[in-house]
């Protein structure tokens, strides 16, 4: 019995130090920011390129729903 539970507690002793040196301060994992600026800047892109492309359409689509409400608001 003696042994086992010395082995037992020599395993947990080895767990918490594995445990320390993999979730210690300096091996934290600080978050995906290339990834965020990757999604960042691409959506940025695809605005831009659909204003772009697209500028007169938008302009008149939303100069149409702007007199549409105000034209409503006016009655």
């Amino acid at each position: 019995m003696g042994m086992a539970k010395s082995a037992a507690r020599h395993a947990r002793a080895a767990l918490v130090r594995a445990h320390a040196r993999t979730y210690s301060p300096e091996h934290r994992e600080r978050g995906d920011v290339p990834g965020w600026v990757m999604i960042t800047l691409m959506t940025a892109v695809i605005v831009v390129l659909i204003w772009g492309i697209a500028s007169s359409s938008l302009q008149n689509l939303l100069s149409s729903a702007f007199s549409k409400v105000t034209d409503q608001s006016n009655k």
